[in-house]
Formats: C-alpha cells, structure tokens, sequence
C-alpha cells in the first residue's frame, strides 16, 4: 500500500472523529486570564457560587461508600472551566464536569467517601481549581464513622 495514501486516509479519519464545535473549545484567553493568576480580574469573569461548601455525613457504618452532591452555578459574566478537584486522601474521589459551563447555568460536584478501615471522626477537604475569582475553593466533608457489628 502507498504510504502517502495510508496517511492520507488516517488524517481523514482522525479529522472526522472530532465532534467538538468551535463554542465548545476553550478560548486561548484562559491560559492568561487575570483570575487564574491570583490578580483581582477586571472586565468579564466567571464566578463559581456553591449552594453550600460543607456536608456533614454524621455517623456511617463502617464499610459503606457514601456521596454528596455540591451545587453551584456560574455567576459571574464569562464561561467558567473546572480545571481540576483535589481530594487530600485517597478515601475521597471527586467526580465534575470536564465541559464549559456558560453563564447563568448550573452544574454539580460529586464527592464520594469510602469509609472501608477508616473508623472514627474524619474531616477531608477538596480543592475545585477554576478559571474564576478566586481561582480555586476549598469543599469539606466530615462525619463518624462507627465499626459494623
């Protein structure tokens, strides 16, 4: 087979794969946006607005995998992008949307905690990283968790 004629067919192949549509690409405007760099943004600027920032479980039984849902919608007067969620220990795994989230609308974190060997009071923090002022904040959970019999 001609080399060039089997390239030619993988770039067409590769280009048609892509279903993204220029409104969903991230602007190159992100990379240097004032609110990402810690400065006090000026102009248009996503704010990210959680319904709340803190859950308490209280008591679980030990063994049993349990989650929250954080709320929050994009308040601010630019598309917001979650960049990344830290959890501090690996008992915590965050699930958020990977898509750009336009203003006015609302989207959700997920945190799970697996309370497996992990008897007692716990208080664990997660880190959203964003492209809003201030570019990151910090979601907690806590609870107790009690031996199962």
């Amino acid at each position: 087979m001609n080399p060039f004629f089997a390239l030619a067919i993988l770039l067409i192949l590769l280009s048609s794969c892509s279903n993204q549509t220029d409104s969903d690409r991230l602007p190159g405007s992100l990379i240097n946006n004032p609110a990402s760099m810690g400065k006090e943004p000026q102009g248009k600027y996503p704010i990210i607005s959680f319904d709340s920032t803190q859950f308490d479980f209280g008591k679980i039984i030990e063994g049993n995998e349990v989650s929250h849902t954080f709320n929050f919608k994009n308040t601010g007067t630019a598309n917001l992008v979650i960049t990344d969620v830290r959890a501090s220990c690996g008992c915590t795994s965050p699930s958020w949307p990977k898509e750009i989230i336009k203003v006015g609308e609302s989207n959700s974190i997920v945190l799970k905690y697996d309370s497996e060997d992990r008897e007692g009071k716990f208080s664990k923090g997660v880190t959203v990283y964003c492209n809003a002022y201030p570019n990151n904040v910090v979601l907690r959970i806590q609870g107790e968790v009690i031996p199962k019999f």
